[in-house]
């Protein structure tokens, strides 16, 4: 009898990490099967971080995901663009003004002239307030 209590209480044990881990994974989803915020970030963000590059410019590949559109360089819904600043959040805006038919010239992630006037009359269309910034209501646009 004591050989078949260890032997039950071992399985016990055995049957509550499993059931730990099954919880982990429902909590967290499983890995690589595109349910985690982990697997959806690393499917929509660049790799690396932006480094501005005179004359380089990026590909752009808009998809639709979870109801948004990603272009695959920022999955930011609040940062704030203005005129001046370069990173792959402005990459990832141009794309999708491109996208939504504001031409923006070239994507190359640097907020100057031609997206500043892109962005306004994305603003202007949507009827948003008109000031050339990409904040969180321009970014609703854009990502719809």
């Amino acid at each position: 009898m004591p050989g078949r209590a260890r032997l039950i209480a071992g399985g016990a044990v055995v049957l509550s990490g499993l059931v730990g881990v099954a919880v982990l994974l429902l909590v967290r989803g499983l890995p690589g099967d595109g349910t985690g915020a982990e697997a959806r970030q690393k499917t929509r963000v660049a790799a690396s971080p932006y480094v501005f590059e005179r004359g380089r410019t990026y590909d752009c590949d808009v998809r639709r995901e979870d109801g948004r559109l990603y272009a695959g360089h920022s999955d930011t819904l609040t940062a704030l663009l203005e005129q001046i600043g370069t990173s792959w959040d402005v990459a990832e805006a141009q794309c999708l003004l491109n996208h939504h038919g504001y031409d923006v010239g070239a994507v190359d992630g640097v907020y100057g002239r031609a997206t500043e006037k892109a962005v306004k009359r994305l603003q202007d269309d949507a009827g948003l307030v008109v000031d050339g910034v990409v904040g969180e209501h321009t970014w609703k646009v854009l990502r719809r």
